[in-house]
């Protein structure tokens, strides 16, 4: 009876960590349309060379929750409709929550690049804080096995 109570408040935890969870990933995706919105209000009035090429992506994988920028460049003729993106992951450093403001910067256009570095510096608190839901989640869905087996 003892170890079922156990269970049961280790399916809690993992219950409210998953929301926690939840609720990074729409702020995250929040910060990323925010960004998405600045491009779509600004990109028709700039030329080719001065459009943004930026998009930020915010998703959840089994436990972990990944935050990435990406270059996408369009390819083909809107009158033909074969006109299609093509995404271009731009990496960040595996030992770090936040991506090289520079690498950033290089591909940000000057007058979005203030709001990309705001976004980037909340997803990176968002990355972090992610990690260790993650691995928490990960420990207490191996002691809910351990439980189990007893």
């Amino acid at each position: 009876m003892e170890g079922s109570m156990e269970g049961n408040e280790i399916e809690s935890a993992i219950a409210l960590l998953r929301e926690r969870m939840e609720f990074l990933v729409k702020t995250a995706q929040s910060l990323g349309k925010r960004h998405a919105d600045l491009v779509d209000a600004t990109n028709p009035n700039k030329t080719w060379e001065e459009k943004s090429i930026l998009q930020v992506r915010a998703r959840i994988h089994q436990n972990s929750l990944g935050i990435e920028w990406y270059e996408v460049r369009w390819y083909g003729s809107r009158s033909a409709k074969t006109r299609r993106p093509k995404y271009t992951y731009l990496g960040k450093p595996k030992d770090k929550y936040i991506y090289s403001m520079g690498k950033l910067l290089k591909n940000a256009q000057s007058w979005e690049a203030a709001i990309v570095e705001e976004i980037e510096t909340e997803m990176s608190s968002i990355r972090r804080e992610a990690t260790f839901i993650g691995k928490a989640i990960g420990q207490l869905n191996h002691i809910t096995r351990g439980v189990a087996k007893e």
